[in-house]
This record gives C-alpha cells, sequence and structure tokens, in this order.
C-alpha cells in the first residue's frame, strides 16, 4: 500500500475538494479495500461517522477522501491534520493543505498502538488483524492480545521511560502508528514523524466526558472505512449510558449517597477530588452522588489538591468510598498505606470499592482500557453500588468491594 506525507509527496494529483451532499445514486455502498478504476463523480463513502460528544476530533467528507482533524491532542497542541484518501483514487492537491498535513492511503493495512485505550477500537471494529506492533504488553489485560504477542505475532517498540524503539518500527514498516500525546518533549510522536512514519494523534484523554472519551472509536474507524460498525456501537453505548441516567435520576434528593473519591497520594502530599466537569467528576454525577466537598469542586474541570485533615473531616462520614488506588486490592492495602483510614465509616461498614475488578498478573487494568470504550458499564457499576435496588442483577465488572 502506497504511504505518503505532505513532505514525501512524488506526485499531487487533482481532486474534487468541495464537500459533498450525499447521494445515493452515485455513491458506493461501502468504500472498497481500493478502487480498480476511480471515477471523480463517485461519492466512495457512503457511511459517514460525526461526532457529537467528542470536542477534540473533526471530520469532513469529500468524494474520495476525508479530512480529519485533532484539535487537542495535549495541552497547548497544535491542529494536527490527517488526509484519509481512498486507497486507488488521486490525492487531492497538498498545496490546499497547512504545511504539516499528513496524508495516508485507507483502509490501512498494519498498524503499531501505543496506547492500551486503542486496542478495545480495533477488538470491537473486528480489525485486530490488523495490530503488528505495542508500545509494550505488559499492562495489556485483553487475553487475545497477549496471545498474540506470546506467540510474536504482535510485537513491542516501546523503549522504556516513554521512548520509542524507532529502528523497530521503521523495521516492522506499519502504515500508521497510533500515538497519544503528553508533551513533545518526551512523547513518542516527534520521532517518528521526523523518520517520516505516518502517526496519528489520539486525544481521548483530554475529553472531560465518558461518551466523549468514547466515541473516540469512531477516530479510529475513520483509518479501516469502518464509520457504519463505529456508529452501530456507539449508538448502543450512549443509549444504553442514557438510560441509565435517567434511572439514577430517579432517586429523591434526600436519598442521595455520599461518595469519597481517591485516597491521600504520597507522591502529591495530598488528596485529590475531581471537578464535577471531569471524566470522573461527570461519572458520579450521572450517578447521581453526592461528591464530598462537592461545593469546592462544583464545575471544576480540573481535580482539586487538598491536605488529609480536610478530608479526614469532610468524609468521614461518607457512605461509599471508591479509592482508585494502585496496588490496593484488599482492605489490608489500605490500612498499611495509613491506619487513619480504619476511621472512615465506609471503611467500618465494608463498602470501599476499588476499580481492580479486570486486572493482569502485572497490575495492568482492564478500566484503563476496555472501559474507556464501555462507559456504560462503569456508570452500571457506580449505580449498582449507590442503588442497588435499581439494578439488582447486575454484576460489578470494573469497580469491587474490597475485603
Amino acid at each position: 500500500m502506497l504511504r505518503f506525507t505532505k513532505w514525501f509527496i512524488v506526485v499531487a494529483l487533482l481532486s474534487i475538494s468541495v464537500p459533498f451532499t450525499f447521494a445515493q445514486d452515485d455513491a458506493v455502498d461501502a468504500a472498497p479495500a481500493c478502487v480498480a478504476e476511480y471515477e471523480a463523480t463517485t461519492e466512495y463513502f457512503a457511511d459517514q461517522a460525526e461526532f457529537t460528544f467528542a470536542e477534540g476530533v473533526t471530520v469532513t467528507y469529500y468524494n474520495n477522501y476525508k479530512v480529519v482533524e485533532v484539535l487537542n491532542a495535549y495541552f497547548d497542541a497544535p491542529i494536527f491534520t490527517y488526509v484519509l484518501v481512498q486507497c486507488g483514487t488521486p490525492a487531492p492537491q497538498a498545496d490546499d493543505f497547512p504545511d504539516d498535513t499528513w496524508f495516508i492511503e485507507v483502509p490501512v493495512q498494519n498498524i503499531v498502538t501505543l496506547s492500551t485505550t486503542q486496542l478495545p477500537h480495533l477488538v470491537d471494529l473486528d480489525v485486530l488483524d490488523s495490530l503488528v506492533a505495542v508500545d509494550s504488553g505488559f499492562y495489556i489485560y485483553n487475553e487475545t492480545i497477549q496471545a498474540l504477542i506470546a506467540d510474536g505475532v504482535v510485537g513491542e517498540v516501546g523503549g522504556g521511560d516513554f521512548t520509542i524503539d524507532l529502528e523497530a518500527v521503521i523495521d516492522i514498516d506499519p502504515d500508521l502508528v497510533f500515538a497519544t500525546g503528553s508533551s513533545p518533549e518526551t512523547d513518542a510522536h516527534p520521532v517518528l514523524m521526523d523518520a517520516g512514519v505516518f502517526t496519528a494523534l489520539n486525544g481521548e484523554h483530554r475529553e472531560a466526558t465518558p461518551l466523549g472519551r468514547a466515541e473516540w472509536l469512531k477516530f479510529t474507524a475513520l483509518f479501516f472505512n469502518k464509520e457504519a460498525e463505529a456508529n452501530a456501537l456507539f449508538d448502543t453505548i450512549a443509549n444504553e449510558y442514557a438510560e441509565l441516567v435517567e434511572l439514577a435520576s430517579t432517586i429523591p434528593d434526600e436519598d442521595r449517597i455520599t461518595v469519597l473519591l481517591n485516597a491521600f497520594s504520597g507522591w502529591t502530599d495530598a488528596w485529590s477530588i475531581p471537578g464535577s466537569e471531569t471524566y470522573a467528576g461527570v461519572f458520579l454525577v450521572d450517578a447521581n452522588a453526592i461528591t464530598i466537598l462537592h461545593e469546592e469542586t462544583e464545575g471544576g474541570t480540573d481535580s482539586v489538591l487538598f491536605d488529609f485533615e480536610t478530608i479526614y473531616d469532610a468524609g468521614l462520614d461518607a457512605d461509599v468510598w471508591l479509592t482508585n488506588a494502585y496496588g490496593v486490592n484488599t482492605l489490608d492495602d489500605l490500612l498499611a498505606q495509613d491506619e487513619r483510614y480504619a476511621d472512615f465509616a465506609a471503611f467500618q461498614n465494608g463498602t470501599v470499592y476499588n476499580n481492580i475488578g479486570r486486572v493482569n498478573a502485572n497490575g495492568g487494568s482492564d478500566y484503563y482500557e476496555g472501559a474507556v470504550t464501555a462507559p456504560q458499564v462503569v456508570l452500571a457499576d457506580l449505580v449498582a453500588i449507590l442503588y442497588p435496588d435499581l439494578l439488582p442483577e447486575h454484576e460489578l465488572v470494573y469497580w469491587i468491594p474490597l475485603d
């Protein structure tokens, strides 16, 4: 498959560069793997994606290519523009796009992923056979992918300490690398891009809502021409999530459960409580919980740091404690961190939970893998924990009680 970027285009061919209005008579039922005979008037993407909840990505469709923009890949990031050209059709004029635009033929065949959150997309879209390498298999939960790594079918290209083994990537020669960004000084994507490797930045971790993050499933689908599948999958996710929000909202104000979230961190010497408009905060709002110190975090788009004594006073009588603590599998693990935890009502009542329901032997949690594309399951866990009468048949998946 031909892969090309703006800097490496050999020939820039003319193509229609106006967004089209879909007309069934002139469109193909589904974009083929590669067009045998190009027709300029044919609209090659009968199935189109639209982002409703995700705010960091857009897509615009043209007759034989799509323009994808990632708007918020990391803090203060530039806009990343990708032009996805249907295989077997000509690329649009490179001069019509910003200088740092990257071009690629779709559907892609071989890819590398550098984040565990991108892996469920491949499974759900039935394109896992395109995966040729990951950053590292150490924290991957999916057993099928673990087996592919163990059998040598899928390689590992992480260099450790957030670096990339560039030679390994070049040797594999993938069509595409899916990466995430946090800082250009330490991220892998600048190294890959400087070497001419097509690298698509996934910005789902910058989304403030569970459905916003889950909708990045459609971003992955764009590179495989799998929009129809992604739309159907996400519609189910969003509908089930909305039904749970509606169910939780039936709890009267006087019966709402008070929740203590997280635990004291020795790294920051503080206890972090997420704002109500953060990813974690939205889950609790949608579950109709009352977060302790909510007066301090209401409307917040970031977490607020408190000292232990403030949390102790405010959260001592909280009904439920969601610890979100790495390496904590039992109540004794909590006490080993701080004996004062035994004073909390939730500890004494056995209503302490951690998101360790699906963890591999190395501590890799599916909460940071499959759960990102299954927010309705996470929300069902929370509703069942807080208001068990609403979901009496639900079996906890991610959030489970500590013994």
